[in-house]
């Protein structure tokens, strides 16, 4: 397996590699073949201009003036010649070149038709490449004569050969400072992902509380602050769960313990007398009971925390929902001398929501008033709507929460009272249901005068 830091290494040599490339094929290659360009667009330039001064009967000194630049930007002589190929006009301080007259007479027979001609020979005394231009003068249908400019091209040759020896030198140093610099910016570039390579394995094996050292503001700084935050998140859940294994295991205790106390008694001492194996039997059944609900809320709750918890939202009658869950109280309510009263809940009231997850929300809070409310109590339920929302209040007058104690109520495992009945998890419940609808909530608080539970839900 090649490690990315040797990958980059490579990547970032062949990307320098492909620079020089382009570099040597540019100042070798292509140098002579665009000087040569480069010489002949501007001659021609220089020279259509000097062409326009004689035909439209320019001055000699004018002439002079133009070839002069020329002579002195190209190192160019320039000959004027008429149509008939009589020598008119000369300026060269350039050495003559035997035989040329040959490649002049060509040049000014092929210009003489009309077009620019561009020609190049070899100065048999020089020893070098000469330039020669043909610029006709005039229209094409009237030409008038030729000019023809001779420039000597510079030893391109001998200039490749030093700039090779130039670029064999520099593509060395660029290639041992870019082999070190590559390296350096690998390593740094790997180092970051190394790090949290480690801190992920680490965290596979168990250890949730590892810390990933990169405080960069790249992606790399991103995903090690993901890294982090999920860290954190782990050990959230880490704590929950061990919270949950040690709070299910002292809740469950309590009641197995009463279940086999009295079962034991039931059989080795109180079994032929009836009263008193029915009251323990009574504790029995409510000791069951107890155990039911511990294990249907810790579902209920293991349940909302999967993907696959969905609500089945839908319109249905929150005062026909309420008076169903009043009358599974009815008895114990009885029973315990509570008086439950329900106030607007005489009509049809319509509300969007999933009915069997709100009734649970009504059950966990009246079952919550019921436990903290004393004989002789109240509970009260009521419904009140706006044009938008409806808000449903469960309110007792039992012995209340403290200003302290009241935003902790939502938490798991979470009692107000730790001798009281339940398994801290009705409102948990009840609240992850409630988030789960966008609804409101809240809980307000007298001691020994009124609590009370609400939520909304949006009214149809």
């Amino acid at each position: 397996m090649k490690k990315i830091s040797v990958r980059l290494w490579v990547q970032m040599l062949l990307l320098i590699g492909i620079t020089l490339g382009l570099l040597w094929f540019s100042q070798i290659v292509m140098l002579e073949r665009y000087y040569l360009y480069s010489q002949v667009r501007n001659i021609k330039q220089e020279g259509l201009a000097l062409a326009k001064v004689y035909e439209d009967g320019g001055s000699v000194d004018l002439l002079e003036k133009g070839a002069e630049e020329l002579n002195l930007k190209y190192n160019a002589g320039v000959e004027a010649y008429s149509i008939s190929g009589e020598r008119v006009f000369g300026y060269s301080l350039m050495p003559m070149m035997m035989g040329r007259a040959v490649y002049k007479q060509e040049v000014f027979s092929e210009t003489a038709k009309g077009g620019i001609v561009v020609r190049q020979t070899k100065h048999n005394r020089l020893n070098s490449n000469i330039l020669l231009v043909g610029i006709p003068i005039g229209e094409p249908e009237s030409i008038k004569g030729v000019l023809i400019i001779s420039s000597p091209l510079a030893a391109i040759k001998e200039t490749k050969i030093i700039i090779k020896e130039q670029l064999v030198i520099i593509t060395f140093i660029l290639v041992l400072i870019s082999s070190i610099l590559a390296y350096y910016f690998s390593k740094a570039f790997t180092k970051p992902i190394l790090k949290i390579n480690e801190a992920a394995a680490r965290m596979a094996e168990g250890n949730l509380s590892v810390k990933v050292d990169v405080e960069s503001q790249d992606e790399l700084g991103m995903l090690a602050g993901t890294i982090r935050n999920l860290s954190e998140q782990l050990q959230k859940i880490e704590k929950l769960r061990r919270d949950l294994v040690a709070n299910v295991s002292h809740e469950f205790r309590t009641p197995l313990s009463l279940i086999k106390g009295y079962a034991e008694t039931i059989r080795d001492v109180t079994g032929d007398v009836k009263e008193k194996r029915d009251r323990q039997l009574d504790i029995i059944l409510e000791e069951t009971d107890r155990l039911r609900s511990m294990v249907d809320d810790t579902l209920n709750m293991s349940q909302m925390q999967t993907d696959t918890f969905k609500l089945n939202i839908g319109a249905f009658d929150i005062s026909a929902a309420i008076g169903s869950i009043a009358g599974k109280f009815s008895y114990m309510t009885e029973k315990k001398g509570i008086d439950m009263e329900m106030q607007g809940t005489d009509k049809v009231i319509t509300v969007m929501g999933d009915e069997p997850q709100i009734e649970q929300v009504l059950y966990n809070f009246v079952n919550n008033a019921y436990n903290h409310t004393p004989s002789g109590g109240w509970i009260r339920i009521k419904v009140a709507e706006d044009k938008n929302n409806v808000k449903v209040e469960i309110s007792d007058n039992g012995e209340g929460i403290s200003e302290e104690e009241l935003p902790y109520i939502w938490d798991r495992f979470y009692k107000v009272s730790k001798g009281s009945k339940g398994t801290g998890l009705g409102l948990s419940i009840a609240k992850e249901i409630l988030k789960a609808h966008d609804s409101n909530y809240g809980a307000e608080s007298m001691q020994n005068e009124e609590t009370k539970f609400w939520f909304t839900l949006e009214k149809v």
